[in-house]
């Protein structure tokens, strides 16, 4: 793994770029998620939300194709598991946290 150095001797990880990435579309995810209700609030036979929360597993899978074929990130051996497992705390915690802030402001109930 290579870092890159940017600026003034600031140094980027390719890890980081697939960190910050899984961060924007989580909270990105997470507001869309909220606010189009038929997303989010479609009622489907496992309850309502899953829509929601399918659609942030498929924004996680788009996030592993943007990070392994459009960010230009090499990663060898066994750190190609990174692609998969950088950022998924974070991903999930700002998506949640977007899409529970969106509905409790816009759509109370």
């Amino acid at each position: 793994m290579t870092t890159r150095r940017v600026g003034s001797g600031l140094r980027i990880k390719p890890t980081d770029k697939i960190y910050w990435l899984r961060v924007v579309l989580g909270l990105a995810s997470g507001l869309l998620a909220g606010f189009y209700p038929f997303i989010s609030s479609l009622d489907l036979s496992v309850g309502p939300g899953a829509g929601g929360v399918a659609m942030a597993v498929i924004v996680y899978f788009i996030s592993y194709y943007i990070a392994r074929f459009g960010l230009g990130v090499t990663l060898e051996g066994k750190a190609k598991s990174k692609f998969v497992t950088t950022g998924i705390g974070s991903f999930i915690m700002l998506f949640l946290f977007s899409w529970i802030l969106v509905n409790t402001l816009f759509f109370p109930q």
